[in-house]
């Protein structure tokens, strides 16, 4: 893929910036701040201020605060920036983000938009019942230290492979170095750069030097299936090799086993025909089930571990913990009814700057309706590639057309692409086309 450029123009669009700054100051106590009712009072100001640091950029990580926390058992060194300096590097990411996700392989996952660990684990489950042949043993790693032990060297070229913009590549740099060693683990940037790193050294390596068929990555923990055990120790080598010439080890906990042991991996016990929760995990609920006493913080509990326990095969075990059974919606045979009257359309809320070029389904659409960015917006409820989703816009253009179109015995749904024009000094308007 070629190197990108005018990645600083799609960051510093209003859109984008008044977007992370919501994100950043989402919540009641980060708005109740001290930081936060700042960044409240001048909004417009710090958006205009950030936006001409990065377009012309000078944008750097003024300070931050470090702070020691547990992990999963671990204790993790973490880096804490400004809430200003949170909006700018948001602001950068969501973009650079987006850049980076079609040059990673689709069975890597953590830190990337719509791909968690569910989705990875979907995967998987798919391999193996299409595949039992090719996917009859498992080779599973763990890189050690990963973020501490980053050579920052290594991710600033890999930086300069795919852009070419010299003060975007400075930016990033700015944050790549921000540590004397590795990179941050509190630095939003980190995980889309660790993923890159991983990507061109590990993953493409794999797919296309090795013609692995069957491997999945998430974030520094690696899962490769094979027909034999030969094969997978093969595969083994390679991945020491290129860890190794990035200067990352692989944990000693390494091992190539038949996957009928089951693949403790993402959370969960992955069998060839069935799921099951890690025992840490079931463990971990009972304790808390067991110390709090609080109806409230309870029912939050239950439902996490639903969200859990309802991807693998554990109905008997969610009642045996919480007394409860495990029912499906639809069994339920209710539908929310919205005291305001207003529609509410399925599907996530998506930019519509990512839209831009695309063909879409609109299906239907509701005016008046109120968002951090104002009272009167309009949500279009659209399908992209048979995916339910929605935007949000602000445009009298397309709220006059829809209800031209609304007008029309059989206007809904019909097909369009979303164009950008530019207007005035530097402004962007959307419209149908």
């Amino acid at each position: 893929m070629r190197r990108e450029g005018h990645i600083i123009e799609e960051i510093v669009e209003y859109s984008n910036m008044a977007e992370s700054f919501n994100q950043v100051l989402r919540g009641s106590k980060r708005k109740k701040s001290r930081q936060g009712r700042y960044l409240l009072a001048h909004r417009e100001e710090v958006i205009k201020e950030l936006s001409e640091r990065i377009a012309a950029g000078t944008f750097t990580v003024a300070n931050y605060r470090e702070r020691t926390i547990m992990e999963s058992g671990k204790e993790r060194r973490i880096q804490i920036l400004t809430m200003k300096d949170r909006i700018a590097v948001h602001a950068i990411m969501s973009v650079v983000d987006r850049h980076l996700k079609a040059r990673f392989i689709r069975t890597t996952s953590a830190s990337i938009k719509n791909r968690g660990m569910h989705d990875l684990m979907k995967y998987i489950l798919r391999d193996m019942k299409e595949d039992p042949e090719g996917t009859r043993y498992c080779y599973k790693f763990d890189i050690s230290k990963f973020y501490e032990s980053v050579n920052q060297d290594f991710v600033s070229y890999c930086v300069r492979r795919v852009f070419k913009d010299k003060k975007l590549i400075a930016m990033l740099d700015g944050f790549i170095r921000m540590m004397p060693h590795g990179i941050s683990i509190g630095l939003r940037s980190s995980q889309g750069l660790g993923n890159l790193l991983l990507s061109v050294y590990l993953d493409h390596y794999l797919k296309d030097r090795y013609g692995v068929r069957h491997f999945y990555r998430y974030c520094d923990d690696g899962v490769v299936l094979g027909k034999s055990k030969a094969e997978l120790w093969e595969i083994r080598d390679a991945v020491h090799e290129q860890l190794e010439h990035i200067e990352l080890k692989v944990k000693a906990n390494e091992r190539v086993f038949p996957v009928d042991e089951g693949i403790d991996f993402l959370g969960y016990v992955i069998y060839p025909d069935h799921v099951m929760l890690r025992k840490r995990i079931k463990q971990k609920f009972a304790r808390k089930m067991h110390e709090v006493k609080s109806r409230k913080r309870r029912r939050v509990l239950i439902a996490s571990f639903y969200g859990m326990a309802k991807h693998a095969d554990c109905n008997m075990l969610f009642n045996k913990l919480t007394g409860k059974n495990m029912k499906s919606f639809k069994d339920l045979n209710v539908a929310y009814k919205p005291e305001d009257g207003k529609k509410r359309f399925a599907g996530a809320v998506v930019s519509i700057r990512e839209l831009v070029n695309l063909p879409i389904v609109v299906k239907d659409f509701e005016l008046g309706v109120k968002t951090s960015q104002g009272e009167d917006r309009c949500v279009v409820s659209i399908e992209q590639n048979g995916e339910p989703k929605k935007f949000f816009t602000n445009s009298e253009e397309m709220k006059n057309i829809l209800q031209q179109v609304s007008e029309m015995p059989d206007g809904f749904p019909f097909e369009t692409t979303i164009k950008a024009e530019t207007f005035g000094k530097g402004r962007t308007k959307y419209i149908f086309t």
